[in-house]
């Protein structure tokens, strides 16, 4: 693996833990790109996918209107102007594809580190973002099978787990308060990815179980 691919973030969902997990390899130099912009009061706009599955725009326009409200989620992605500007940058390079059945989203590509100077934000954005059109943001569970697998304590195809993947993987991009990022790497580790997959939910819980 070259080197502008060695930095791989996974997703992947451990049926009996109900697990999620995310890789990054930490000797891949990010690419710092800054971005000087004239700030508004404004939020961002919600962006609009004609070439879209329902799916994915539905998903992607739900955690827009959560994060852009004042609200504990909101709050824990640093305010509605940095998480919806993260949102847009991060949902433009997602894009469905099959992957292992274990694997509900994966980011790999050479790190980038945006950094908007006029606004006082930054974050990061991987090359790649594939949602695993095989996995549990699309598929439901049928019978008594182990996969899709749950996420967090929502059932797999569902409004609620689809934002849930959302606002996990967003979570890994967007700096947290005391350095790192808002939720630790959790590259094939369960217990962890599980940790971080509860901590989402949980800052997010009202938000998410308004979505029907």
């Amino acid at each position: 693996m070259s080197l502008w691919t060695s930095c791989l973030i996974c997703l992947l969902l451990l049926p009996t833990a109900r697990s999620q997990a995310q890789q990054a390899n930490s000797n891949t130099s990010p690419l710092t790109v800054e971005e000087v912009k004239e700030t508004s009061a404004d939020l961002p706009r919600r962006l609009i996918f004609a070439k879209r599955d329902s799916d994915l725009n539905r998903a992607y326009a739900d955690v827009f209107t959560i994060l852009s409200k004042q609200n504990t989620c909101s709050s824990f992605y640093g305010g509605s102007y940095l998480a919806t500007t993260v949102l847009n940058s991060f949902v433009t390079l997602v894009r469905p594809e099959p992957l292992l059945r274990e694997v509900s989203f994966q980011m790999d590509g050479k790190p980038l580190v945006i950094i908007n100077v006029a606004a006082g934000v930054s974050y990061r954005l991987f090359a790649k973002a594939r949602v695993n059109s095989n996995g549990s943001f699309y598929q439901r569970r049928q019978d008594t099978h182990k996969y899709p697998s749950y996420i967090g304590s929502f059932g797999p195809g569902t409004r609620r787990a689809r934002a849930l993947i959302l606002l996990h993987e967003l979570a890994h991009l967007i700096p947290g308060p005391n350095g790192g990022w808002l939720i630790p790497d959790d590259g094939h580790n369960g217990p962890q990815s599980t940790a971080n997959t509860f901590r989402v939910q949980q800052v997010c819980q009202v938000q998410l179980e308004e979505l029907k």
